[in-house]
């Protein structure tokens, strides 16, 4: 299982935060904190490291045994993470500073963005032609930037690389379904963004 196996289904209970904090250090995880897996006797924390482990284990890690290719896409996937994270403070920020701020992280986005589209560039996916963990990582956080604003993909490459992935048929039940999770809130009601 990872983390709390949970359906989310609207406000849900007053949950506070010693839902985590009483099992935090009882899991006999090294580093403990959320999100975390356990698959048998592997217990990672860390979403990077979730990433590539999941990757490996289902097939979609980088084909390359070269180290120079592996660190390259180790770095995007910590790149992914910075980005990632400049939205989610926005949208956990207090409702006047979200207002206040949109449009500064908006352009911050779009800054990673012209350095994902040459990293890209003419690529089917940041390892070539092969699909990885890392193309998924870069699909939600930029998924979540058009969330914030629409118009936000500016690069040719990267409005086909969202295409490609959100025509894969592997996942045309994920998108098309109204019961997806991806229907669901991109943060909890403490979010000045949902």
């Amino acid at each position: 299982s990872s983390g709390i196996n949970a359906e989310y289904g609207g406000d849900g209970p007053g949950f506070d935060k010693s839902c985590w904090f009483d099992v935090k250090f009882t899991l006999g995880l090294d580093f403990p904190n959320l999100p975390y897996l356990m698959d048998g006797d592997v217990k990672l924390t860390q979403t990077v490291s979730i990433l590539h482990y999941l990757s490996a284990k289902t097939g979609l890690y980088p084909k390359s045994s070269n180290p120079a290719d592996i660190s390259r896409y180790d770095m995007i996937d910590h790149v992914i993470i910075d980005f990632f994270l400049v939205g989610v403070r926005l949208c956990y920020s207090p409702p006047d500073a979200f207002a206040a701020n949109k449009a500064a992280v908006i352009e911050r986005g779009k800054d990673f963005m012209k350095q994902f589209s040459s990293a890209l560039g003419d690529n089917k996916y940041f390892a070539g032609d092969d699909i990885t963990g890392t193309d998924f990582l870069m699909f939600e956080a930029i998924d979540m930037f058009v969330k914030l604003d629409s118009a936000f993909i500016e690069q040719d490459n990267l409005k086909k690389y969202m295409e490609r992935i959100r025509e894969l048929p592997q996942l045309q039940k994920y998108f098309t379904s109204p019961d997806s999770t991806h229907n669901w809130a991109l943060n909890n009601k403490h979010a000045s963004f949902r």
